[in-house]
């Protein structure tokens, strides 16, 4: 159950500021308001800031490092003293995901270092163990004063606790990182090393600050820390401001461009594979740790509720035409889609192969290979560019086709065909034309850091193709709004996914690769030329071709990518933006309209009117009387309390077999005296297994299947308040059992009363005919609340305790019928074809009996 704040602090005391840093413990729901605290870098090193005994341990820590890495390399010398510092730096970075990972997956899942605080009460004033006196000896060095250690609840000392234990662990990696690249620069003049490598790797240095910085900004210390793995702040939800509208997860993917920068300028590639491995080991962190706990705590970002995107679409054309199948796709790396009765896939991956089989045979010079390269990739440029303009102009391929008999969805099954091979062609004689020139250089040791870099680059364009796939789908990758415009029904671009931050990322990120090439090569000319004409031809595809169809098609008002947002956000960019904007505006005024009494929005009118502040803040108060002696009596002695004025029955559809038949919702009429009630009082629902014999506080959670009862009261007299509550089709159990409902005092998990124990059933379903199997399946499905334009959707979407296998029990029960998973994904829930495919199935069982 989500429990539902109990204040602390009156509400009435608190001041703005104090409202905007309230915080509430996850399980208890406990407000608070935590204290003053600061980032790492101050919190160790500014001297006004108090400092704790750990805090010291690891300043001094950090420092030693320093010194014990001198002696060594006077000692020892440097080679042994970089091995050295290479080894702790893995350490400290596996114990990032093998100390904190693990530490907060645990938190964040069971609140493991909560409840060990108060099982063994670490933090209580009573407790005079020596663990107990020094963690709160340093917790209270983080207080303005020693007392308030007790006054805080354990999830807010827990945190500040942990902290230190983070501090160790980024100091440490950090720390010994930069010994490690410290030792790994060469041994050489300033003037040798000031080239172009150092210029970029100090830039992105200075942006990895900035990045860092501006994060923090955002952020602040609470989310830094992880603090919402702890208690979360009343406030709180996901932001996307500054550089969160540049990359997604910024701390972890641009976050770490300084890696890459002092890379460059050490110009070692052992320096780049170590960054790389910590940046791998920073993507898993995010991966299995953080993303998790976000989707959990804020819910996974849906940016689209437009029913119309594109893989809906896609679906669509899927159901309205079953000889459609999904298209042969390049990810770059290997092709999705490979349909084996589809003759045209085999063609190109024949093509391939031939491609490849004739380089290795023959060994053509690299002229040779250029001048193909070239060709192809101007060719492919040509072919699609005019195509997709003529499409545009006047539907001119889908008239080709269906001129001679073919239909609309056949065209663009033939230019999907053309497109893809097309890619498929040009990189694959890209990729031999770069690892033949990368195999006639001769190779020194910094040379293995530019064909290093070169991959990254790859790698890069891989990530960007991926990502713009799974936003617009085949629909989109394959311009399916060129061709099946009639399919689209709202007129809106996608802001999903990498689309939130770049409003065309196949125009920048999408020829990383290419660049990647003139990397591994060394700046060969052939490959500064091929990354000019692939740079070139994407440039004018989508200024030329792709972006005047989609303002016909979508209409021509602009949207802000994220990175827009942010450089806008720059008071020197913005100030230029607004007097271009501004200058504009004079000039199509003096255009179409000459008269002079016309007034013109100025720059400072326009800012004026955007920093106008519209907030209004209400406060509330809260008059409630203090009943808690009351209420903890009653608790006590329930049974005695039991008169005429406590009721809690169940209107169930079968009352005489005390039987309820998911999904029908259950009305609950409950009574209970005045001087009982309290407006967080809640009513939860159970098996009576779990439950078992704890009658006056239940120990289990009722994950999610409870209801507050302030917001159902219908009758309020002196001596009693009566209510009714329904429990609908989103908060019933889709499991067969004994269930019973139980009266919550507050918002604490005290019983007050419980009812009559019920059992659940699930429906059956009318396999008279194959029409009435249908309705009867879909009837079910929009009482239960899974369905949406006629699919069953799973619990990421819609009624999140009716999944995929309360649906296989609903129709195994019902008809002995079977299910999989994969097939009701592969037809993403279509109610009409599952119906189709239960009843086939029913009646070959029948025919076999």
């Amino acid at each position: 159950m989500s429990q539902i704040t109990t204040d602390t602090v009156p509400s009435t005391e608190l001041s703005e500021v104090d409202m905007a840093m309230l915080a509430k413990t996850r399980s208890s729901g406990i407000s608070f308001i935590p204290p003053e605290t600061h980032d790492m870098v101050r919190s160790l090193f500014d001297p006004t800031i108090k400092k704790s005994f750990l805090e010291l341990c690891i300043t001094s820590a950090l420092l030693l490092n320093f010194v014990f890495a001198y002696y060594s390399v006077q000692w020892f010398g440097r080679s042994f003293t970089r091995k050295l510092y290479i080894l702790q730096y893995v350490f400290w970075r596996l114990c990032y995901n093998g100390g904190i990972g693990i530490v907060l997956h645990y938190q964040s899942h069971y609140e493991t270092l909560t409840k060990w605080a108060k099982k063994t009460q670490i933090f209580n004033k009573k407790n005079s163990s020596l663990l107990a006196r020094f963690l709160q000896f340093e917790v209270g060095a983080k207080l303005p004063s020693k007392n308030k250690v007790y006054e805080y609840p354990p999830e807010l000392t827990t945190w500040l606790l942990f902290r230190q234990f983070v501090d160790l662990i980024l100091m440490q990696d950090f720390d010994t990182y930069i010994i490690f690249v410290f030792l790994s620069l060469p041994d050489t003049n300033l003037n040798v090393l000031f080239n172009w490598k150092s210029v970029l790797g100090i830039v992105l240095i200075f942006f990895n600050v900035w990045v860092k910085l501006d994060a923090h900004r955002v952020v602040k210390d609470f989310a830094w820390y992880w603090g919402d793995f702890f208690f979360l702040q009343t406030n709180s939800q996901l932001v996307f401001d500054g550089v969160f509208n540049i990359s997604p997860h910024p701390m972890y993917s641009i976050g770490y461009l300084g890696y890459y920068g002092l890379s460059l300028i050490t110009g070692d590639y052992q320096v780049l594979l170590v960054s790389i491995l910590g940046h791998f080991l920073q993507f898993l962190f995010l991966k299995y740790v953080e993303t998790p706990h976000i989707d959990r705590t804020y819910g996974q970002a849906n940016d689209n509720n437009d029913s119309n995107t594109p893989a809906s679409i896609d679906d669509l054309i899927a159901k309205e035409n079953f000889d459609y199948s999904r298209p042969l796709i390049s990810t770059g790396i290997w092709l999705n889609n490979f349909n084996k009765l589809r003759i045209s896939d085999y063609f190109t991956v024949t093509t391939v192969l031939t491609i490849i089989t004739w380089y290795i045979t023959y060994k053509p010079s690299c002229l040779t290979l250029f001048i193909l390269t070239f060709s192809i990739k101007f060719f492919e440029w040509i072919i699609v560019s005019t195509i997709l303009y003529k499409q545009s102009e006047d539907k001119w391929f889908t008239k080709l086709f269906m001129k001679n008999g073919y239909t609309q969805l056949y065209s663009f099954q033939q230019w999907q065909f053309i497109y893809n091979f097309s890619l498929v062609i040009s990189y694959t004689l890209l990729t031999i034309q770069t690892i033949n020139n990368v195999h006639m250089i001769p190779f020194k040791e910094e040379s293995y850091t530019q064909l290093i870099f070169g991959l990254l680059l790859c790698a890069l364009q891989v990530w960007c193709d991926t990502e713009i796939r799974d936003a617009i789908s085949d629909f989109g990758w394959f311009y399916g709004d060129f061709f099946l415009s009639n399919y689209i029904t709202s007129r809106k671009l996608t802001s999903e996914g990498i689309y939130r931050y770049l409003n065309n990322p196949e125009a920048i990120l999408g020829v990383a690769g290419i660049w990647g090439t003139v990397l591994m090569t060394n700046f060969a000319k052939d490959n500064i030329i091929l990354a000019s004409l692939w740079t070139f031809s994407n440039f004018m595809l989508v200024k030329f071709v792709e972006t005047p169809h989609m303002e016909k098609l979508y209409g021509n008002e602009q949207r802000i990518s994220g990175v827009g947002k942010t450089l806008l956000s720059l008071k020197p960019l913005k100030r230029v933006s607004e007097i271009v904007d501004n200058i504009e505006h004079i000039i199509m005024r003096s255009i179409l309209n000459n008269n002079e009494n016309h007034p013109v929005v100025t720059t400072t009118t326009t800012s004026s009117q955007i920093t106008k502040d519209h907030d209004d803040f209400n406060k509330r108060t809260n008059n409630a009387k203090d009943w808690e002696n009351v209420i903890e009596n009653a608790i006590k002695n329930v049974t005695s309390r039991l008169t005429p004025n406590c009721e809690f029955e169940l209107n169930l559809a079968n009352d005489e077999e005390a039987c309820s038949v998911v999904p029908d919702p259950i009305e609950i009429d409950w009574k209970l005296p005045t001087d009982l009630y309290d407006d967080n009082d809640w009513i939860g629902l159970y098996n009576v297994i779990s439950t078992r014999n704890n009658r006056e506080f239940t120990r289990v959670p009722s994950f999610g299947h409870w209801v507050h009862t302030k917001d159902h009261v219908v009758e309020r007299t002196d001596e009693f308040i009566r209510g009714k509550i329904i429990f609908d089709a989103s908060l019933l159990n889709y499991e067969v059992g004994i269930y019973e409902f139980r009266y919550h005092s507050k918002d604490t998990h005290k019983v007050l009363m419980i009812s009559t124990p019920f059992q659940v059933r699930l429906p059956e379903l009318d396999t008279s005919t194959e029409i009435a199997l249908r309705e009867s399946l879909l009837a079910f499905l929009q009482a239960a609340q899974v369905i949406k334009d006629g699919k069953f959707f799973d619990y990421d979407n819609g009624n999140k305790y009716f999944n995929i296998k309360s649906l296989q029990r609903v129709i195994k029960n019902s008809i002995g019928v079977e299910l999989s998973n994969e097939y009701i994904r592969k037809v993403n829930g279509d109610v009409d074809v599952m119906a189709n495919r239960i009843w086939d199935i029913k009646k070959i069982l029948d025919d076999l009996e």
